[in-house]
This record gives C-alpha cells, sequence and structure tokens, in this order.
C-alpha cells in the first residue's frame, strides 16, 4: 500500500484508493496482515464517504449548476 502525503490525499480520489486498497487486501494470504490491510481498507472507504458528504462540489462552496 503506498502512503500519501497530506497535498496528495487532495488530489486523489479518495474511493477509488479505498476500491484499491480493498483489492490489494483481498490478495493478500490469510492470516492477521490480510485482516488489518481489509479493515484499514474499509476505514478509507468510510472516510471516503464522509468527504463526499462533507465537501462541496466547488472549492468556493457553491455547487454547480448545470443545464
Amino acid at each position: 500500500m503506498t502512503r500519501l502525503t497530506r497535498s496528495d490525499i487532495d488530489i486523489h480520489d479518495w474511493a477509488a484508493r479505498a476500491s484499491e486498497a480493498l483489492a490489494n487486501a483481498k490478495n493478500l494470504p490469510q492470516g492477521s496482515l490480510r485482516s488489518q490491510a481489509i479493515r484499514r481498507a474499509e476505514q478509507l472507504r468510510a472516510a471516503a464517504d464522509m468527504k463526499n458528504l462533507l465537501m462541496p462540489e466547488q472549492p468556493n462552496g457553491v455547487l454547480k449548476v448545470t443545464g
């Protein structure tokens, strides 16, 4: 698993990272390392879901209107 710096987190899609982390964790052999990796991937997924709820679509806080 790649460690991200604080500036890297802002430019990457958290949900994609969570999916990638879960896929990598499931490829590990059975054991405590795999369980821990799956748990952390699930935590990242929860963080991605919370980020989507709490962060606005646009940096200025105004949602983009289309149509």
